[in-house]
């Protein structure tokens, strides 16, 4: 693993989007090798994941072009289900979600597409490395955490808490 020096300058939210300069080899890694789950993404969720992919690569540098690959690399082998069809344990992109980087301790999260609610704490954001993987995970599915400079460990989806998408129909 690559270790990357980081400015002392920087300080506080900046620090975490600070990146080394990438190689040409590991911006072009094929990400989708490091991707062995297919997800499961309502078509509403991968219309989403289109949008941040294309805002990703508008952007560009080597964070967001990776992660504009990540995103790519789950729609590919995603499969896509109307929203009446996403089964209760698979995360949606506005799931209530328990996970675990690694060996830490769990987490509890909301994810979101876009824009930020103040009265919800704990929100995580669709359109990063962790939430782009997370999305279309069941619980008790692990897998490869990226960052912007490489793997970054494992994250395990523990359970889905609540799940509007679910929540919302009606069963006869």
């Amino acid at each position: 693993m690559r270790r990357l020096k980081v400015d002392p300058g920087l300080i506080g939210a900046g620090v975490q989007y600070h990146s080394a300069r990438l190689s040409s080899d590991e911006v072009n890694c094929d990400i989708s090798a490091l991707r062995p789950i297919r997800s499961v993404l309502s078509s509403r969720d991968f219309w989403q994941l289109q949008d941040h992919r294309q805002r990703c690569e508008t952007i560009g540098g080597d964070l967001f072009l990776r992660l504009g690959r990540l995103i790519r690399a789950k729609m590919v082998d995603a499969h896509v289900v109307s929203l009446s069809e996403i089964p209760e344990n698979v995360v949606t992109g506005t799931s209530r979600i328990a996970y675990a980087i690694g060996n830490g301790r769990s987490e509890i999260r909301t994810l979101y597409h876009w824009g930020y609610s103040d009265t919800e704490k704990h929100q995580l954001p669709v359109g990063g490395f962790l939430g782009a993987t997370l999305i279309g995970m069941a619980a008790g599915q692990r897998s490869t955490l990226l960052n912007g400079a490489g793997v970054a460990g494992e994250v395990t989806v523990l359970s889905i808490i609540h799940q509007p998408e679910y929540a919302s129909r009606t069963f006869c």
